[in-house]
């Protein structure tokens, strides 16, 4: 998918842009982006059911001519339309974000209200705080996404950019990122201008980031998952095997994997994790760790992400 970006710079400078998203890409950020607090082997049910659910808006041919299909008009449902707007314009929200500013890592804004220090109240006088949906940190700065995705236009920009300003966590900058025309040809707003000049947060970064990479680390236990070591980009990795054998061992007493054995899901992604989670699930990232900038294969089977997370099709 090509995603036609305008994009507005700190000193207010418009210019457009194109971004190839693969659909490996888009399953990644779609299955992690803004998810709780950590991804975790417990949430595979709901991963992997977020892609049956929302499967008629998946198709290939769609997706390969810049768009989202439509499920006939006998299945069609607005409010869940709806739902999959939104969690689309949070996933490209979260990939733009790793190409334009270069991010290293985002979580759910709500996960870093609830772990700063001292937290961040979810609810003032019975009222919930308004908030961004994400929060971004790149090697120098801390920034904030209001991410938004529409069927039709992109709606008011400066309405969204002031949601992207609140919630109460100190950040350079915050963004407002809006996909809209979803299901007739991607476009995106993507407007950043800067403002303030903080000091750097590396403990709240360090946080963070130990508990997403704690949690991808269940994928690493030998007793249900099988895994092996690969090389990318001059850096090693772990490729875990995602099959039915995987999910019978580890949920044995959850009924909607018994009727996995009826399905071919050999072809399920293989996850991808650097080789030195544990040491990052023990300590966290700070703004020393440089990004993984993975460079897009041409036959598009492998997604590797700037957090070093990815997937592989077998």
């Amino acid at each position: 998918m090509n995603i036609s970006v305008e994009y507005k710079d700190t000193s207010g400078t418009i210019s457009n842009q194109n971004y190839n998203l693969t659909q490996i890409a888009f399953a990644k950020h779609f299955a992690i982006a803004g998810q709780g607090y950590a991804p975790r082997a417990r949430k595979l049910v709901r991963t992997i059911s977020m892609f049956f659910h929302y499967n008629q808006y998946l198709q290939r041919h769609a997706f390969n001519n810049d768009r989202f299909s439509e499920p006939p008009a006998k299945l069609s449902d607005p409010t869940e339309k709806g739902q999959f707007s939104n969690l689309a314009g949070r996933a490209i929200a979260d990939f733009l974000s790793k190409r334009i500013d270069h991010s290293i890592f985002t979580v759910n804004y709500e996960a870093a209200m609830r772990i700063h220090n001292p937290p961040i109240p979810l609810t003032v006088n019975g009222k919930s705080v308004k908030r961004p949906d994400l929060l971004a940190y790149s090697r120098n700065s801390r920034f904030a996404i209001e991410a938004k995705g529409f069927s039709g236009g992109c709606g008011n920009m400066n309405s969204h950019k002031s949601q992207s300003q609140t919630g109460g966590i100190l950040v350079n900058y915050t963004v407002a990122s809006v996909a809209y025309k979803l299901y007739g040809q991607v476009k995106c707003k993507y407007h950043d201008p800067y403002n303030e000049n903080i000091p750097f947060d590396n403990e709240l970064l360090k946080k963070l980031t130990k508990s997403y990479y704690s949690g991808l680390l269940e994928f690493l236990d030998e007793k249900f998952f099988d895994y092996n070591e690969m090389e990318m980009q001059d850096e090693k990795f772990y490729e875990i095997e995602i099959s039915y054998k995987q999910f019978q061992k580890f949920f044995p007493n959850e009924f909607p994997f018994s009727y996995f054995r009826y399905w071919d899901i050999r072809h399920l992604p293989t996850l991808i994790l650097p080789r030195n989670i544990r040491e990052l699930a023990e300590t966290g990232i700070s703004n020393e760790n440089k990004p993984f900038m993975f460079e897009t294969l041409e036959n598009n089977n492998i997604y590797i992400d700037n957090d070093r997370v990815g997937l592989k099709i077998r």
